[in-house]
């Protein structure tokens, strides 16, 4: 039997912040108290850390199959496992994309022999694969995920005959990315017209504008009350959409039913920053205003974004540099994004018990994910231990993805990730990779 105990760690539970000590057996929390006598295989003195619920971050992208020059399962687990983040849901719009049985089970078996964290993948939309959908396995996938405007990938559904019967067929959790094409497609012939290829970065906010997230997030509203099926509205990136989730709440049956994500690059950039990292800050749906951003920290706050995740979406260096109509969209964020929300606890701008609720036990309870998302007796020990007080500054050479870059590139947290442990195995020990032990499947618990 594998043992790891946690020796005088200050852990951050279910209810409340505690002091003592944590047995882990196999991969499974065993006992949490004050003094543990054990002679375990492994002892960590965490004294002066603090143990989190391991990240689940619903909301990635990494690459394989068809682009690995970009990032692979392989390596973007290891900046996962070297953040915090335990936990994974991998996007469809690879090559192929992940829209049969065939591809989803491809993507399980590369996960099986490389991923450092655990997995589960989503099923994509294409609007001709409506069979595939209603057959999902609801215990096994993530949830249904549609693209109602163009990004990275060939996955579109915007007509909306075939976005009705995608929401119709839909056995599960709907996970949308909203932005409307038209509005889009104008906006930048517009800038065009002026500028040509070589538009400035920082108008990429009103091309990829609020009005093109607000009408698609509305139209994803309204589909899935007329279905009947959950949504969850990905990556907020306007204070629009945060009113449009708040006037739901005023209806219970309309908020049990729809939900919505904050990812990092729209928590803690915002458009003034365009001039400094230029393409490095352009990703799909677009950072906007300090108002906006503001607007969806308090919305985290409250609960009206119930999840955090990243959208972490690795490019090539070479496709990141260059004028704006050639530059890539997506920002590669994981490793780094508890450091980031402990940075915004730090500014007091989420508290410790909100940015743990929203990085991991929420993403557990809207997925369904069976035994994981809190620190408790008899849960699978995902956890990430930290150290609030120790500096970590961002160097290309300490970047794990396969991109070599990162918009936080020359930073420095004011924290660090110290261990961080997978499914039960001590996968990162004092800041470094120790274990190549693959994590697990991911289990739903849908009936």
């Amino acid at each position: 039997m594998n043992k790891i105990l946690l020796k005088d760690a200050t852990l951050v539970t279910e209810n409340r912040i505690v002091r003592g000590d944590l047995l882990i057996e196999n991969d499974r929390i065993a006992k949490i108290g004050g003094t543990i006598n054990d002679s375990a295989d492994i002892v960590l003195d965490c004294h002066e850390l603090m143990v989190l619920p391991g990240l689940i971050d619903a909301h990635v992208h990494f690459r394989e199959p068809g682009m690995e020059q970009k990032g692979t399962i392989y390596s973007e687990s290891r900046a996962a496992v070297l953040g915090g983040v335990t936990t994974y849901f991998e996007m469809p719009n690879t090559n192929p994309p992940t829209t049969n049985k065939e591809a989803l089970e491809q993507k399980r078996q590369i996960a099986a022999k490389n991923s450092l964290a655990n997995y589960a993948f989503y099923l994509g939309a294409s609007g001709d694969n409506l069979d595939e959908i209603k057959n999902a396995d609801i215990n096994s996938i993530a949830g249904i995920k549609v693209y109602m405007g163009s990004t990275t990938g060939s996955l579109l559904v915007d007509k909306e005959d075939a976005l009705y019967k995608t929401f119709e067929s839909a056995p599960c959790l709907i996970a949308t990315h909203c932005e409307d094409s038209a509005i889009i497609n104008k906006n930048l012939a517009k800038a065009r017209e002026t500028y040509g290829d070589d538009i400035p970065f920082a108008l990429h906010g009103m091309i990829r504008s609020r009005e093109a997230c607000y009408k698609s997030s509305s139209i994803a509203v309204a589909m899935a009350l007329e279905t009947q099926k959950k949504l969850h509205i990905m990556h907020i990136s306007t204070k629009d959409e945060v009113n449009l989730l708040s006037a739901l709440k005023q209806d219970p049956k309309a908020s049990t039913l729809i939900s919505g994500e904050a990812t990092i690059p729209h928590l803690f950039f915002s458009e003034s920053q365009y001039v400094s990292l230029q393409g490095f800050l352009k990703c799909n749906p677009a950072v906007k205003t300090e108002a906006d951003r503001r607007a969806i920290v308090r919305a985290v706050k409250n609960g009206l974004l119930s999840t955090i995740g990243t959208d972490h979406a690795p490019h090539e260096l070479s496709a990141k540099i260059g004028p704006y109509t050639k530059v890539a969209s997506g920002l590669p964020s994981v490793q780094y994004s508890l450091l980031a929300l402990l940075d915004l606890w730090k500014r007091r701008e989420l508290t410790l018990e909100e940015l743990v609720r929203a990085s991991s036990t929420n993403v557990a309870k809207l997925y369904q994910v069976k035994d994981r998302g809190l620190i408790k007796e008899g849960y699978i020990a995902d956890l990430a231990i930290v150290n609030l007080t120790a500096n970590h500054q961002v160097t290309n050479e300490d970047i794990a993805s396969s991109c070599q870059w990162s918009p936080f590139s020359g930073y420095s947290f004011s924290s660090s990730v110290v261990h961080t442990i997978v499914s039960g195995n001590l996968v990162v020990q004092n800041g470094k990779i120790v274990s190549d032990t693959v994590g697990q499947a991911v289990l739903f618990d849908r009936g």
